[in-house]
């Protein structure tokens, strides 16, 4: 009876010596928070083992976050995940529809956003900006095809509508020709044809009547615009034309030579836009309410894409810019010592708490083999 009691005794003392090692191992992780002193020597192991690499723990988290966690790849991938896209285009909708919906003026929405003197500081900041952002987009784009800077839905909007283009263009010049002013041109450019072409043209004069010369081909011309042929024709061609000046780079279409008196333009019609007063005093949506659609539909996207596709392209030197390892060092040394410990401990506490009851059980473990080994000696 005796033996049994002494082999409960040990294992009883070894779970509590185990548990107790690993209770007071995990407390020292933390504990001290600073180094305690007997004269000038310093207790081993104080302060803990936290508060001690505090500085080195901040650092090598920042770097783990920068090289492992939050890298440009990674930012770059997250930015052309098209869920994403299609969410914050969404949110960019819905928060569209919701100003639409407000009864404020452009300017009394620059005062509300700080700006005094709201008009004036509107018209010049937008008139600056938009001088400058396009000069940075020409210089950035210069050698980029036309293709790449027009978004999907906005070349298949423009394709698809072609057809109806063809058919205006066919009209309006149908219009033209039977107006008085389409009917004096065609007979001017007749007078002109024979008149180039000296004495024959003299010649055949005398026995063609330049008037009725010029209603039978006024005629004749309206019988060819309203062929479906021509219609198609012009379809084509206007297919053909779109597609070879998608092919044409930035730089090509705004050559140097042009682009200073492109810039001048660009900032005059955006202040004369501006100071128009009913403009600027009257509520947004009665300024955008025929826009809306497109604006919804074609513009929101496209602005996103845009502004995603810069971020995305940027990602790397944005993250250099933004320093993310000396921010998450600078953040962490805001901590107290306690904080930290509370940290750590609501993340891992159950594991904490295993940790200890395990020192217990391989103490009580090793507390029986011990009682054993005792008989055998």
């Amino acid at each position: 009876m005796n033996i049994w009691i002494s082999i409960l005794v040990m294992m009883i003392i070894g779970g509590f010596i185990g548990m107790m090692t690993n209770f007071i191992a995990i407390r020292m992780l933390f504990r001290p928070y600073k180094a305690i002193f007997i004269g000038k020597w310093r207790l081993p192991f104080t302060p803990g083992l936290i508060p001690k690499r505090r500085d080195e723990l901040a650092q090598k988290i920042g770097q783990v976050v920068t090289e492992h966690l939050l890298t440009g790849d990674m930012i770059q991938k997250k930015l052309q995940d098209e869920g994403l896209q299609a969410g914050l285009v969404q949110t960019a909708q819905e928060f569209f529809k919701e100003k639409m919906a407000l009864e404020i003026t452009p300017t009394e929405l620059a005062e509300l956003a700080g700006f005094q003197n709201g008009k004036e500081r509107l018209v010049e900041w937008v008139s600056n900006k938009a001088v400058s952002e396009t000069e940075r987009f020409l210089n950035e784009k210069e050698a980029t095809k036309l293709e790449s800077l027009i978004p999907d839905a906005a070349d298949a909007f423009l394709t698809k509508n072609l057809a109806g283009f063809s058919e205006l263009g066919i009209t309006r010049a149908s219009d033209y020709l039977q107006s008085d002013a389409g009917k004096k041109q065609l007979h001017l450019m007749l007078e002109t044809f024979f008149e180039e072409h000296g004495k024959m043209g003299s010649f055949a004069k005398m026995f063609l009547n330049v008037d009725s010369l010029t209603e039978k081909a006024q005629r004749e011309l309206e019988k060819l615009l309203k062929r479906p042929e021509m219609k198609e024709a012009l379809e084509n061609l206007l297919i053909t034309e779109w597609r070879q000046l998608l092919e044409k780079n930035l730089g090509e279409l705004v050559s140097s030579e042009k682009k200073e008196a492109f810039l001048q333009q660009v900032g005059h019609e955006a202040r004369g836009f501006l100071e128009n007063e009913k403009w600027l005093n009257r509520p947004l949506q009665e300024n955008l309410a025929k826009y809306e659609q497109q604006i919804v539909e074609y513009f929101i996207p496209y602005g996103v894409e845009r502004l995603l596709a810069f971020a995305s392209d940027h990602s790397g030197d944005l993250l250099n810019r933004l320093e993310i390892a000396a921010l998450i060092e600078s953040q962490i040394a805001t901590f107290s010592l306690h904080e930290m410990e509370q940290i750590v401990i609501s993340i891992s506490g159950k594991e904490l708490k295993m940790i200890t009851y395990l020192g217990g059980i391989l103490g009580g473990v090793i507390g029986i083999v011990q009682g054993i080994l005792a008989l055998w000696i």
